[in-house]
C-alpha cells in the first residue's frame, strides 16, 4: 500500500494530502515565529495530542478552545476568539492553525481573516467532512439569524494538511456527515469514484485513504479554476440549496442534525429535480436514492413544514432577482449550474423525499 502523501502547490494554498501527511508537513509551518492552535472541546482532547506527537519540533505557544457545534457558529465565539487573540497579544506574523472539523475551520478563517485585517492560517482538519470539502476552498464565514453561512469571506488558508490519522478518533455520525460529502463528488464529476462506493455502506468500507485523496483532489480541481464560485465551482452546490435548508430549520428548532444528514436529504430531493428538469434518466435517480438510503435515514419532516423550509431556501445565496437557481446532475458524473426552479416544483421534490422511501 502507498503511503506516501500527495503534494500540491496552488497559487494561493499548499496542500499535503494522505496518510503520513502530518509527519511529512513540517516545511508547511517552519517559517513562523509563533503558533496558536484553534481548537474545540473534543480536538483539544483527542486531536492535539496526535498533532504534537507528529510534529515535536512545532512549539505550541497559545490554544484557544471554542465549544464545538453547528449551532455555536456564531458571532459569539468570533467575538470570544477576537478577544483571545487580543488578550494573548498574537500579532501579524503569527500563524493560527485550526485543529477540526468544518465548523472549526469556517469559523477560524473567519476570524483569521479578519483579524489585524489578515494573520496566515492553516487548516488541519479532523474529520472526513472537513478533509473532503470544508477545509478545502477558502470559503470561511458563520451562521447568522438562524441561516447558514449568512456572513463570510473567500479567503485562502496558506496551507492545508489532511491526514487521515486523525480519523481514529471520529464519533460514527461524522463518518456518516462525511459520506455524503463524498457521494456528491462522485454523482458531480467523478462517476469513477461513485462505481468504487456504490452498494456499500460507509462502515463497510476500509480505503479510504484512497477515497479522501480523490475526493480532495477533485475538489481542489474544480476550486482552482474559480475559486469566487463564479462559475465551474458552483457545481459544489448540487445537494446544498435544499439540503442547507434542511439544516438550517432543525438548527431552528435546536434539533440539529448534522451536515452531512441534510445534504444527503437535499440530493434526494434535485435527483428527483434533475430528472425533471434535465432529463436524467430515472434509473439513475433511482440509483442515487438507494445508495443514499442505503447510508442515511430520513430527516423526521412534515408537510406543514413546506412553508418554513421555502421561506429558509429564499435567504439562499443562490436566489436572485427573488428566483431559486439550483446545480442539477445532466448524468451521472455530470453537473452543471445556474437551472432555475420554480417553486412549485422544488415542493414538489420535497413532497417526493417525504413519500417516496
Amino acid at each position: 500500500m502507498n503511503t506516501t502523501p500527495f503534494f500540491l502547490d496552488t497559487e494561493t494554498a499548499s496542500y499535503v494530502i494522505g496518510e503520513k501527511a502530518l509527519e511529512s508537513s513540517v516545511k508547511q509551518f517552519d517559517k513562523y515565529p509563533r503558533y496558536v492552535v484553534l481548537v474545540d472541546e473534543n480536538t483539544r482532547e483527542h486531536c492535539l495530542p496526535v498533532f504534537q506527537q507528529n510534529l515535536p519540533d512545532i512549539t505550541i505557544n497559545d490554544v484557544i478552545c471554542i465549544e464545538s457545534g453547528e449551532e455555536k457558529k456564531n458571532l459569539d465565539q468570533v467575538l470570544f476568539i477576537w478577544n483571545e487573540l487580543t488578550r494573548l497579544n498574537v500579532d501579524r506574523d503569527a500563524l493560527m492553525i485550526h485543529l477540526g472539523g468544518g465548523v472549526l475551520t469556517d469559523i477560524g478563517g473567519f476570524v483569521a481573516a479578519t483579524y489585524k485585517r489578515g494573520i496566515d492560517f492553516a487548516n488541519v482538519p479532523t474529520t472526513l467532512l472537513g478533509m473532503v470539502d470544508a477545509a478545502i476552498g477558502g470559503k470561511t464565514g458563520i451562521d447568522f439569524g438562524k441561516f447558514k453561512n449568512q456572513v463570510g469571506l473567500f479567503v485562502d488558508p496558506v496551507s492545508v494538511i489532511i491526514d487521515p490519522l486523525f480519523l481514529k478518533t471520529l464519533a460514527d455520525k461524522h463518518w456518516q456527515s462525511g459520506f455524503a460529502e463524498v457521494l456528491k463528488y462522485g454523482l458531480i464529476i467523478d462517476h469513477e469514484l461513485w462505481q468504487w462506493l456504490y452498494g456499500k455502506n460507509y462502515r463497510e468500507i476500509d480505503y479510504w485513504n484512497k477515497i479522501i485523496v480523490r475526493a480532495a483532489r477533485d475538489k481542489i480541481n474544480i476550486v482552482r479554476h474559480d475559486f469566487k464560485e463564479k462559475g465551474v465551482r458552483k457545481n459544489l452546490n448540487f445537494g446544498h440549496t435544499i439540503g442547507h435548508a434542511f439544516e438550517s430549520f432543525f438548527l431552528k428548532m435546536n434539533k440539529p442534525v448534522t451536515h452531512g444528514q441534510a445534504i444527503a436529504a437535499g440530493m434526494i430531493c434535485e435527483s428527483w429535480l434533475s430528472e425533471q428538469r434535465m432529463d436524467m434518466e430515472c434509473s439513475k435517480r433511482e440509483e442515487i436514492v438507494e445508495m443514499i438510503d442505503r447510508n442515511f435515514p430520513r430527516l423526521p419532516v412534515s408537510e406543514n413544514d413546506l412553508p418554513t423550509l421555502m421561506e429558509l431556501m429564499r435567504q439562499d445565496k443562490k436566489v436572485r432577482e427573488g428566483k431559486l437557481h439550483f446545480s442539477l446532475l445532466k448524468r451521472m458524473g455530470k453537473a452543471v449550474h445556474d437551472k432555475e426552479v420554480s417553486s412549485g416544483l422544488v415542493l414538489k421534490s420535497i413532497e417526493f423525499y417525504l413519500h417516496n422511501s
